[in-house]
């Protein structure tokens, strides 16, 4: 059987520990291979002996991270340390091992130029793992904001998925920037619920006005939810519930893990024939 493929990335040294934490939790929930990659970045490190300390560096935390996902039975198919640019070498990696997920971490409140990039320019979803998500259990609290598309429905059936896997809690929010009636905003949320249905999850829905991106946050901090599951076209757009700027806050500015699901590898999976 084909193994689902993920990488674990480790250019944010500070917060290694939980992006491998998620790695190796996520990899034993689907039954993954990780690859690990630590990019020295020649923009920034241009002398030869510079490139060297730091190569040393990398080779150093790739291999204790190596060590500890074997350690907790994952299997490893790579474990490199690249030069270059960070986001060309790890999306040459994806691309390369053709890889579903790619993790890393991130502070609170904040994303790095890596991770933003990545976001943007991955053929692939993207975890950006915070610490809320590290310790005993993954996820408890998923959030999977949705409005009416295929980006959306496809978020729905990935964090549906993930709380089957993780015995989480799962609510399904549609926000409107003016004043609706609930059940208009409860027959958005349906078809995720329904899926959730099929699984025998628990799932509710959770409706509001107001601006799109604060509201998210405000739910995210208000209900502590440590997961929020966004769509994300991988077209140069997001899905319309999160258009540009609305979408960035979301992830720049949650105080818990993002799951980013790109349709444009979700739908390149289910077309394939059988």
């Amino acid at each position: 059987m084909v193994k689902f493929q993920y990488i674990l990335t480790l250019n944010e040294p500070v917060y290694a520990e939980i992006a491998a934490d998620n790695a190796i939790k996520l990899a034993k929930m689907y039954n993954a291979e990780i690859s690990i990659i630590n990019v020295v970045d020649n923009n920034l490190f241009k002398e030869d002996e510079e490139i060297w300390i730091q190569t040393e560096l990398g080779q150093t935390l790739v291999d204790k991270y190596k060590q500890i996902c074997e350690n907790n039975g994952i299997s490893i198919k790579n474990a490199t340390v690249a030069i270059g640019s960070p986001v060309s070498e790890i999306i040459k990696m994806q691309e390369e091992t053709d890889a579903s997920l790619i993790i890393l971490a991130a502070s609170k409140n904040k994303l790095g130029k890596i991770a933003e990039k990545l976001v943007k320019d991955a053929k692939c979803h993207v975890l950006i793992a915070r610490k809320n998500t590290a310790g005993d259990e993954l996820f408890s609290n998923i959030l999977v904001p949705v409005d009416s598309t295929k980006d959306a429905e496809y978020a729905g059936k990935f964090a549906a998925s993930i709380a089957h896997r993780s015995h989480s809690n799962l609510t399904a929010c549609h926000i409107f920037p003016h004043k609706m009636k609930e059940d208009e905003g409860n027959e958005i949320t349906k078809p995720v619920l329904d899926i959730a249905k099929s699984k025998g999850i628990q799932a509710e829905s959770l409706t509001g006005e107001g601006k799109t991106a604060d509201e998210i946050l405000n739910i995210i901090y208000d209900k502590s939810f440590n997961l929020v599951v966004l769509g994300y076209s991988g077209r140069g757009k997001i899905s319309r519930f999160v258009h540009g700027s609305i979408s960035e806050k979301v992830i720049h500015s949650a105080t818990c893990s993002v799951y980013v699901v790109k349709s444009i590898r979700t739908e390149r999976i289910y077309t394939i024939p059988k």
